[in-house]
């Protein structure tokens, strides 16, 4: 078989909520650190620059913060982009392990196809705030690519599982994690930058080469920029894929070992729970309302 796997329509769905509420969440907390920036230097202009322009712009940001945090704009994006990708996530995981013949399906259970629907219908009950357009419902089953892969035998089972699955997550995880490390070190060298740039600016104060307190700007702006680290997360996600592509590449190495088909089903879903574990952890991060 080489056509690539499809899967249900409603992961394309959750992927895609997923992405956008991400994205608009990090817009949200960007835009909250770079406003306040912007309203502790207005603050610092003089009363007569612009028609006193200055304090009304730190006045119109503080009270968008007030409305940002009191409508939970972002806390509500925040609780979408976990919950759509955890379905997404679970989805992906039941879609190859049905089609891959693993444990949770296995070939000789009749009830499997039945049981498959239903996984992904509780999946999208245990996410009530899940915005799933409802025409793709029609499409949450088992498709004909899962179909196809699911009836080949189990060489070619293996093959595709080990070429589209298992080596892609391999890829992944690696990229992730290296991903990951470069961000947080660039981080730590604009943060450290922005407090190299705070404390010139302070001794030129104390020495009185400038009137102007522009530490604070600096400040805040250190603070956002810590606060947008803490959540991006970069060396706990670093750390964490690597440790997840480090245990694929394991799997990776015995994935061509001959095996029963019962032996075959127990590793497709020892392979699907370490695939999961760092979803799994990152999601129990999230459990409880925010």
């Amino acid at each position: 078989m080489s056509d690539p796997l499809v899967f249900p329509k409603l992961l394309d769905a959750a992927e895609e909520r997923s992405a956008v509420q991400q994205k608009f969440f990090y817009r949200v907390l960007g835009g909250q650190t770079v406003a306040l920036a912007i309203a502790a230097a207005a603050s610092l202009t003089p009363h007569d620059f612009l028609g006193g322009i200055g304090p009304i712009v730190a006045l119109l940001v503080f009270v968008g913060i007030i409305i940002v945090q009191a409508t939970g704009v972002s806390d509500k994006a925040e609780r979408e982009w976990y919950e759509a990708r955890a379905a997404s996530e679970s989805i992906k995981a039941a879609s190859w392990e049905f089609a891959a013949g693993g444990e949770a399906f296995r070939l000789e259970d009749a009830t499997s196809e039945a049981r498959f629907r239903q996984l992904v219908a509780d999946i999208l009950e245990q996410l009530p705030r899940l915005d799933v357009p409802s025409a793709n419902r029609a499409d949450a089953g088992v498709t004909v690519t899962m179909a196809a892969l699911r009836g080949a035998s189990i060489s070619d089972r293996r093959s595709v599982y080990s070429r589209d699955r298992v080596d892609d997550q391999l890829d992944w995880y690696s990229q992730k994690a290296n991903w990951n490390k470069g961000r947080a070190r660039w981080s730590r060298f604009i943060l450290i930058g922005v407090s190299i740039a705070a404390i010139i600016l302070g001794v030129l104060r104390v020495r009185g080469d400038i009137e102007v307190d522009l530490m604070s700007v600096m400040a805040t702006l250190a603070s956002g920029i810590i606060v947008w680290i803490q959540a991006k997360k970069y060396t706990q996600l670093s750390e964490a894929y690597a440790v997840t592509s480090h245990e694929i590449s394991l799997l990776s190495s015995t994935i061509e070992d001959e095996r029963s088909e019962a032996a075959w089903a127990q590793f497709v879903h020892d392979a699907e729970a370490a695939f999961s574990r760092e979803h799994t952890m990152w999601k129990a991060r999230m459990q409880g309302p925010i």
